[in-house]
């Protein structure tokens, strides 16, 4: 039985269950069934037997969020197989969150009751941060989090087609957020809440999570990383982040603090930042403490026992199939920089989002039929929905539209698709449009050629 709320607020319950091999059968009561069960796992399985969650605006949220902490509890232990088995009719926000994570009705006869099962050996994991990129007050706008939650919905529909019973595991950078801080306060030996002390650490974000946040009762210096693309996106490297020093000069700078060192990231895969930044600091005379992230997986782990460093996670990921940052696949919102030798006007920077018509992504060789060419015409979608809501919002605020030259007082870091050095854009457009003019691009291409693109 899990429990999911803050300081004694029961927000919800789920009822489950993590079974071993010599207990299917009598938790399961069909021969039938736990032979399925153990064809596709091995004999390990969670049960699933109920998700209990309060009515109101926010159940679906409430919902996601256990379904989440039940997975990723039993990631931990290594369970590879889910199934739900539902003691009671379940809500319908139950069953729509359990199809948005992957699940699929068990292809077994199970008589007359519901069951519905996900493979977690090598789950999808995307990090929900769209609302990080937007800026206040627009971030705060309940039309905008309305957009940005149906927008984050259809993303993981999307994702469940690329591989059908594939677990999509969905993270909030928001809930991540509050705990990482939890941690950094205790690695620190200082309260998570202000009280107007300072541990002896320098807490060094790294990565997108924390980025220009003070942590509380704790001297906090963000190092400025960028994933930069070369033009042909050939090949890719960890730079500064726009408009800030090179990254030895970052360093020495957080040497100069003369604190031990707290990096933190949102997630940790392939290490390919950790191991840009870790000679440099090194190099310096900084001596990091420990590495705090968001998700930590098996192959994270191997990278930090190689660069001898401590690491420790919110969320521990034994493997991954394929991850993905929200705010990446959205155009203008987010995305990768490209280098490019000429600056674009009014401060926007050119970056890529893997997706097609802009780039074709690099996950498409084994995915299901047509499933790319969904997801990308969804990420469009999206950020089309999204940057209209924050159109609408910003007129009604500041009486004038927020056209590509304002983009940067609502996102973070405004970002326009790489289209080569000889194309502009013109500043007193609307995002929106060139995302519809995008649109029809993408259609144009299926109904061309005819065939499903990427698989």
């Amino acid at each position: 039985m899990l429990r999911q709320g803050e300081e004694g607020e029961a927000l919800g319950f789920a009822s489950f269950r993590c079974l071993d091999s010599h207990q299917l059968f009598s938790r399961l009561g069909s021969a039938e069934l736990t032979a399925f069960v153990r064809a596709q796992t091995g004999g390990r399985a969670l049960v699933i037997s109920g998700v209990w969650v309060p009515k109101g605006p926010s159940q679906l949220d409430l919902c996601q969020l256990l379904v989440t902490e039940v997975i990723t509890l039993a990631l931990r232990q290594e369970y590879a197989y889910a199934l739900f088995c539902p003691a009671d009719a379940p809500a319908p926000c139950v069953r729509e969150i359990l199809g948005l994570q992957g699940f699929v009705t068990a292809q077994v006869d199970a008589g007359d009751q519901e069951l519905l099962a996900v493979d977690m050996r090598r789950p999808i994991v995307l990090t929900r941060n769209v609302e990080t990129a937007i800026k206040a007050p627009l971030a705060s706008s309940p039309a905008v989090l309305s957009a940005v939650g149906s927008a984050h919905r259809r993303l993981q529909r999307s994702l469940t087609e690329l591989y059908p019973g594939c677990l999509v595991l969905s993270m909030s950078a928001g809930v991540i957020y509050q705990r990482l801080l939890r941690k950094i306060a205790a690695c620190n030996g200082v309260p998570p809440q202000p009280a107007g002390i300072l541990g002896e650490c320098i807490c060094v974000p790294f990565g997108k999570i924390l980025r220009g946040v003070a942590v509380p009762n704790t001297v906090t210096k963000t190092l400025h990383t960028d994933k930069v693309y070369a033009p042909d996106l050939s090949s890719y490297s960890i730079e500064s982040y726009p408009f800030y020093p090179p990254l030895p000069d970052q360093v020495r700078m957080i040497r100069s603090f003369d604190r031990p060192v707290i990096l933190v990231d949102d997630m940790l895969h392939d290490g390919k930042r950790i191991r840009r930044i870790a000679p440099l600091l090194s190099a310096s005379g900084a001596q990091v403490r420990q590495v705090l992230v968001g998700y930590l997986t098996g192959v994270g782990r191997d990278t930090m026992e190689i660069l001898s460093c401590p690491v420790d996670s919110v969320y521990y990921l034994p493997n991954l199939r394929m991850r993905f940052v929200e705010s990446t696949l959205y155009p203008f919102i987010g995305g990768d920089t490209v280098r490019r030798s000429e600056p674009m006007a009014g401060g926007l920077q050119p970056a890529v989002n893997r997706i097609f018509p802009y780039a074709a992504p690099d996950f498409s060789e084994d995915c299901a039929d047509g499933s790319t060419y969904r997801l990308s015409l969804t990420c469009l979608e999206n950020a089309r929905d999204i940057l209209l809501a924050l159109e609408t919002e910003y007129r009604s605020l500041y009486a004038r539209n927020l056209t590509l030259s304002r983009l940067g007082e609502a996102v973070v870091l405004p970002l326009c698709p790489d289209k080569g050095s000889c194309m502009a854009y013109d500043l007193s457009r609307a995002a929106s449009t060139y995302l519809d003019n995008d649109i029809e691009m993408l259609r144009r291409l299926q109904a061309s050629f005819k065939i499903v693109i990427g698989g």
